[in-house]
Order: C-alpha cells, then sequence, then structure tokens
C-alpha cells in the first residue's frame, strides 16, 4: 500500500477518535532521527533507602535527569519514570523503574519515539551496598530531533499538544476563552474539554486553563446568566492521570482515588431550549482506579481490578458499563 494511502487511513481513523469524544491521545513523535546513542542504566541505593538512577553514555559522562529517585516505600508493580534524559541537547527518553514482589527494583529505558527498552541486566538487588553504582547491559536507541510531539487532546473547538523535547504545550483553535494560553511546562499529560484544558505537569500536579464559568438558562427568570463553576481550579496534590471535558474535569490521584472538579448538569427541555437544571461538583465513585474518562455528563473510570464503573447522566444507559476486564476508556456525549 502507498505511503500517501497508509496516512490517509490513519488521518481517517484519528478523525473518528475525536468525532466520538475529547480524548487524550499518546503518539509518537513526527520527528526526524539523528545518530545511535548507546549507553546504560546506571543505579545507586542511597542512605535514606531511595535509589538514584541515571543515564551513562557509552564513553561519556553520567547523565543525571531531574526527577531520578525510586522512593523506598513505593506501591509494587507500578512504574515510575524519570524527567527526560538529555545527551548533547536532545532528550533521548526516559528511564523507568518499579519495584518487584521480591524487593527488587527492576529498570528500563522508553526512547522518545518508540517503546519501552528491557535489558538482560535489568534488576537492582535488595541488598545492594549503599553509594555503589551498578549499571545495566549496554542498549542502543535514537534520539529524537526536537521536532514533533508525544501527547494530543481534543476539545471542543481547541487542540493542545506536548512537545516531544521540552515537553511544553502548545494549543490552537478558537481562543474565546483562554484555551489557547498554555503555562509553560514541562507536562506529561494533557486533555482539552470543550473550552478549558487541563494537563499533568511532570511534578505530578494538575494545571488546568480556559472558561472556569458557563452561561446557562435562568428558569425563573427566563434569561441566560453566568454560572461559576471552577472546572480550570484544579485541586492540589499529585495524579496520575486527567480528563477535560464539558465543564468539569476528573483526574486519579497517586492513591487511585478519583477527584473531580466544576459542575455537573442534567439538561430539560424548556420553552424549547435545552436548559441546565442543576450545578454542583461531580460526584466520584469511591475505590482505586488506574484511568478515568469525562464525558459530556457522564464519565468512566477503570478500576484495578480492570473493570468498569460509571456515573452520571444515565438517559440512554451511557452509565450501564458491561462487566468484564479492561485496559482503556472513553466517554462521549
Amino acid at each position: 500500500m502507498p505511503n500517501a494511502a497508509r496516512r490517509m487511513i490513519a488521518l481517517a481513523a484519528l478523525a473518528a477518535t475525536i468525532i466520538a469524544g475529547a480524548v487524550a491521545l499518546d503518539l509518537a513523535p513526527v520527528a526526524a532521527q539523528s545518530e545511535p546513542q548507546a549507553g546504560r542504566i546506571v543505579a545507586q541505593r542511597l542512605a535514606d533507602g531511595r535509589t538514584e538512577f541515571g543515564w551513562q553514555p557509552t564513553g561519556g559522562a553520567r547523565v543525571l535527569p531531574s526527577a531520578r529517585y525510586f522512593p523506598a516505600g513505593s506501591e509494587v508493580g507500578r512504574w515510575l519514570h524519570s524527567t527526560p534524559v538529555e545527551v548533547e541537547g536532545e532528550a533521548i527518553g526516559r528511564i523507568n523503574a518499579r519495584l518487584l514482589d521480591d524487593g527488587r527494583i527492576e529498570f528500563a529505558f522508553t526512547p522518545t519515539d518508540s517503546e519501552r527498552i528491557l535489558t538482560d541486566a535489568r534488576y537492582f538487588p535488595v541488598d545492594a551496598r549503599p553509594n555503589r553504582w551498578l549499571r545495566s547491559t549496554e542498549i542502543t536507541i535514537r534520539a529524537a530531533s526536537g521536532a514533533g510531539f508525544v501527547a494530543i487532546s481534543a476539545g471542543g473547538p481547541h487542540t493542545c499538544a506536548i512537545h516531544a523535547t521540552s515537553r511544553e504545550i502548545s494549543c490552537w483553535g478558537l481562543h474565546s476563552d483562554g484555551q489557547l494560553d498554555a503555562p509553560t511546562g514541562p507536562f506529561s499529560a494533557v486533555s482539552a474539554g470543550s473550552s478549558h484544558t487541563c494537563a499533568i505537569r511532570e511534578s505530578g500536579e494538575i494545571a488546568c486553563w480556559g472558561a472556569n464559568d458557563h452561561t446557562r438558562w435562568n428558569l425563573d427568570t427566563h434569561e441566560e446568566e453566568i454560572v461559576y463553576t471552577g472546572q480550570s481550579t484544579p485541586p492540589v496534590g499529585r495524579f496520575r492521570a486527567v480528563s477535560a471535558r464539558s465543564r468539569y474535569a476528573c483526574g486519579v490521584r497517586e492513591n487511585g482515588a478519583i477527584e473531580c472538579w466544576g459542575g455537573d448538569q442534567e439538561y430539560m427541555r424548556v420553552e424549547g431550549k435545552w436548559a441546565i437544571t442543576r450545578t454542583g461538583k461531580p460526584n466520584a465513585p469511591e475505590g482505586r482506579f488506574s484511568a478515568v474518562s469525562a464525558g459530556f455528563s457522564h464519565a468512566c473510570a477503570i478500576g484495578e481490578n480492570g473493570e468498569i464503573t460509571c456515573w452520571g447522566w444515565n438517559s440512554d444507559g451511557q452509565t450501564d458499563a458491561p462487566e468484564g476486564r479492561f485496559s482503556a476508556v472513553s466517554a462521549g456525549s
């Protein structure tokens, strides 16, 4: 099949996904490739119980990313990620680490433009001596040139994406409520709503920008009024996932709990118009979750057991999720 035909099929699939709902997509950056680089993951145990890790280029000086400490009390089985590893000004990827059941730490490397690499020697022992650098087997990767993006999210009339190298966010489209005024990064995830956007900083904190209120039809005065909903005022704390939609957003905290902010809504026909009859904070379910997707007036999340839980408006069975185990979810209108 010609490359042009493949490209058209890919664009059609992306368009179909965007029409179904505002979805944050993880994409491989479209970038030219520089020369291959070889190196090893290195790690040492510190006196306070943490494990420090970095990147050792073959024949070069050790590179230590700013976020490089694996906590002593980390959750078993959960991958943690460093900030980007930069070699000669180029971001070549991130170091990954997770705690195993037997107490060892498993290391891996995810290049900027490809999937995670697991080396042969990649396990940090439980009884490692403090302040002694250990290293993995050698791996070879390619670095992105700085062009391209690593994530994109299409909202209502605007779209935002994360640059591959700088991890800054660029937005384009309608600018009626400041939805193109993305704050400075770096960021690890982004989700565009109707007229606001939320993103997760590499520190785990959430930043939102754009509309922070909305216009509704007052059932008593039969006039439009401005109502504050707070969808661009996220809670404090560290999160691992976020999803923004119409006038609210939801995030998954580091402990797996879901928190939502902004306004939930119920609709009815009043004098031939759809009217919002109630606003307030969306009620998220209790439990531990790994992913969340905010729809127009309902949301769905995947629990740590893989089962889906949905809540919100259920006029057409949109919260009646099927049974079973799932790995991804997207809520639409």
